[in-house]
Order: structure tokens, then sequence, then C-alpha cells
């Protein structure tokens, strides 16, 4: 009699074990420009007590994070963890299936969040889902992926403090000269004969979604090289001390999605990175070739895009001069936009559709729960990132393409 009741007691305790749903991990990559409100969205979607941490002092402008706790809808814990990588590199890693770094799952967690989480031993794993500021079409990685738009991205042209009383607008043929030159004179912004400062280009690599949606918005081509310079800081980051024209093997031009590695064609791997640039003066700076030879020393003016989460600190933080695009301004802050109404009625055209892609035929069970959560929190989440879907009345179908209703 008692084997037998240990039996059934032994038999009860396996099939209870049974029914304990294992941990739900969901690994996110893709857009930098995106990642506030995607992150923010995340959060919202887990019960009261969960854990995170993040690498870096900010959370908003993370590489990596981890979140753990439970998801509205899935059963037991659930560790979402993310790696901002870029658009173009975060669809390329989804398409190709291949193995990108994460935290991880030992990472200490706080409710709190724990900061400068180490990234000394980062875990190998696939992507299920990647955030995108461009269509996967625009990119050579649609294949085996499908997505479905989540928000409205915006971005905004920076100028630096030195700027200030010379640049407020760029158009879309100004920027495609500054492109293709890396440098023009301040007149060729400003129509004023006085303003003789020239004007050098930094940007973004071509795995970021931020670069295509403005090579494409201004016409310029997205798969085109550019000519963009990378800057050094001075001592307190409170000037710019050195330009050179973005040297080749760079370690920040780690994609070349569109092509070789080129002289000129390399940028920023991130927008929370560049943002820095945008506060210093640069009265006196050393103009380099891409090999390093000094060509110049002398003022200029530093002018580059933004993802508008990032151009607020750019702006707001740090001192630099938020330019207006084609004659339309976009005013921002630390809350959100302030005048949506020039993306929403198509005053405003530099923005793209933010995309949320999985691995086709993977949108099922806990996936899609996340994913559908993340989605639905995102409208009222969007904050300085963009502007709901639903408050649009113009669209577009494709990066760059035509605004109207």
């Amino acid at each position: 009699m008692k084997l037998n009741s240990l039996f059934i007691a032994s038999a009860v305790a396996l099939a209870s074990a049974s029914l304990v749903k294992a941990d739900v991990t969901i690994n996110i990559t893709g857009a930098t420009a995106f990642r506030s409100a995607a992150i923010a969205a995340i959060k919202s979607k887990l019960s009261a007590g969960y854990t995170y941490a993040y690498d870096g002092s900010t959370e908003s402008k993370q590489t990596y994070g981890i979140y753990r706790g439970t998801f509205t809808g899935v059963t037991g814990n659930t560790t979402i963890r993310t790696f901002w990588s870029g658009s173009v590199e975060g669809l390329r890693d989804l398409s190709q299936n291949n193995d990108v770094s994460f935290l991880p799952t030992s990472t200490t967690m706080t409710t709190g969040g724990s900061s400068n989480a180490t990234t000394s031993s980062l875990d190998s794993a696939k992507a299920q889902l990647a955030f995108s500021d461009v269509y996967s079409i625009s990119t050579p990685y649609s294949s085996g992926v499908t997505g479905e738009k989540v928000g409205i991205i915006a971005f905004r042209f920076v100028a630096n403090t030195s700027a200030n009383g010379t640049l407020s607008n760029i158009t879309a043929q100004q920027f495609r000269g500054l492109a293709a030159n890396g440098n023009v004179p301040a007149s060729v912004l400003t129509g004023n004969s006085s303003h003789t400062t020239d004007v050098y280009l930094t940007g973004r690599n071509d795995g970021s979604g931020t670069r295509v949606t403005v090579l494409a918005e201004t016409g310029f081509g997205y798969s085109n090289l550019v000519q963009q310079y990378k800057a050094t800081m001075g001592a307190g980051n409170t000037t710019v001390s050195e330009l050179q024209l973005w040297p080749t093997g760079d370690s920040l031009n780690v994609s070349n999605i569109y092509n070789a590695d080129t002289a000129g064609n390399g940028g920023y791997s991130s927008g929370g990175t560049m943002a820095s640039i945008f506060g210093g003066n640069s009265s006196s700076v050393i103009i380099k070739g891409s090999t390093g030879s000094t060509i110049a020393t002398k003022p200029v003016f530093v002018v580059g895009y933004l993802g508008t989460s990032d151009s607020v600190t750019a702006v707001t933080t740090n001192g630099g001069i938020a330019l207006s695009y084609n004659g339309v301004s976009l005013q921002v802050n630390s809350g959100g936009i302030t005048n949506p109404e020039a993306i929403t009625y198509g005053a405003y055209t530099l923005w793209a559709n933010e995309q949320l892609y999985w691995r086709t035929g993977t949108n099922t069970g806990d996936l899609l729960t996340v994913k559908n959560g993340i989605k639905n929190a995102l409208p009222s989440l969007i904050g300085s990132a963009g502007v709901s879907l639903s408050s649009m009345q113009v669209a577009r179908t494709s990066d760059g393409g035509l605004v109207g209703y």
C-alpha cells in the first residue's frame, strides 16, 4: 500500500512537472534609431517586478539589453534580449539566420535596471525578430523574412554648435551635393556669398536604416557611395579637433552592405555615438584625407543626420543645431514631436515606415504573442522616435517614395 502511494505521488509529481512551462527567450535585433520606443514597448508588457540590465550607462543608448519577467499572454517567465546593430544588419542576420551576440541569460538584473552590464562574454544565438527603419526590399536581405508596419520613424538633419546663426535649412538637392563631395561652402546651403566656411558631412554606415532612409528620401540613392567624415573630439567633447575622410578598414564601418570598403563611404554604427559630435565647437579643425595625411587646418561646420530621438541628445542636451528640411521644421524634445502634424499631413517628408520582421513561417505561439504585444503597445510609446500609424493622414509605400493621400 505504501509502495502504491509512493508510486502515485511520484506519478503526480512528474505529471505536474510536465505541465510547468519552460521559460521563453525571445531575441530581438535591428534599428538603433527606434530602440528607445521598442524598449519602452517591451517593458510595458512585462508585469510589475520584472528585472533588466543593459550595457553602458544609458538604457536608451544601449547596444545590448536583457529583460525578464511575466509577459502578458505568455505562461511562465519570458526573457527578451536585445542587440541593436542597425536596420540593415538586423535584416541580414534575420534573413540569413545568422548567429549574433546577446547578453547571456545569467546576466545580473535588477528591478531598477542594472547599467554597464559586462559584454566580455556574450551569447551567440539566432534573432527571432528585427526592427527595421526600411523595407526589406530596400536591402539585399528580403528573402525568408516577413514584416509589418508598427509605426512611423522620423529623422532630422543636425549641424554642430559652430553653425549657429549661419545654417538653418537643408534641401534634398543641397544634401545630394554634400553627400557626393563630402564638403561644400556654407553659401551653397544659405545663398549668402559671405558664408565661406566649409560644411563637412558626417553620417552612419551602410548597415543603418537611418542612412538608407535619408539617401532614399533625398533622391541620392541608398546604394550609392557617399563621402563622409569621421570626427575626433577634443578634451571634454567640447570641440571637434579633427575630421578625416572616412578611412577604409575602420572598425565602425563594419557592414559594407551595398559596396566594398571604400574611402569616404564609412560611417558611425550608432546614432547615439554620433550625437556627441554636434555639441562640439569647430573653430580650428585639422582636415585629413582617408589615409590620415593633413590637408588643412581651418574653421568648419559639421552636418549629419540622426533619428529624432538621437537628435534630441545632439540638440537639446549637447547644443547642436536642428536644421529644417526643404524649408519645414520638425520640433522635437524628450517627450516627443511637438508639431507631429508636419509629418502626419505630409509637409515634412524625412520619415519612414518602421517595420517589425520575423523569419517567414515562425509567426506562431509565444513569438506571435510577444510580437503582437510589442506592436500593440507602440502607438502610445513611440515618444520622440516618430508618430503612430493611426495618426497618419498621408502614406508612402516605399522608402523615399511619394508621400500622398
